[in-house]
């Protein structure tokens, strides 16, 4: 077996290789997953918004407000899977 310098290794090389395109769709789940989770994010942000300044001072029935609530987060939930 002959002697190769450190970091030439053809096994080496290759699983540098393997390990790096892994990495690679890692990054591109962990990009995707925080696009998702930043829609979330605002769409419950805006339920909150919209329940405070109800809260607040109202200008909707309570049963409206509900519908109105339900609607929009059910909206964001699709919105997610839909991506």
């Amino acid at each position: 077996m002959s002697e190769q310098p450190c970091g030439q290794c053809p096994v080496l090389l290759a699983e540098i290789s393997r390990q790096a395109a892994v990495i690679a769709q890692l990054n591109t789940w962990v990009a995707w997953l925080r696009e998702r989770l930043g829609a979330l994010r605002n769409a419950v942000g805006a339920a909150e918004a919209l329940m405070r300044e109800q809260a607040e001072q109202p200008t909707m029935p309570r049963a409206r407000l509900l519908t109105q609530l339900h609607e929009r987060l059910i909206n964001a939930l699709i919105d997610v899977e839909r991506r």
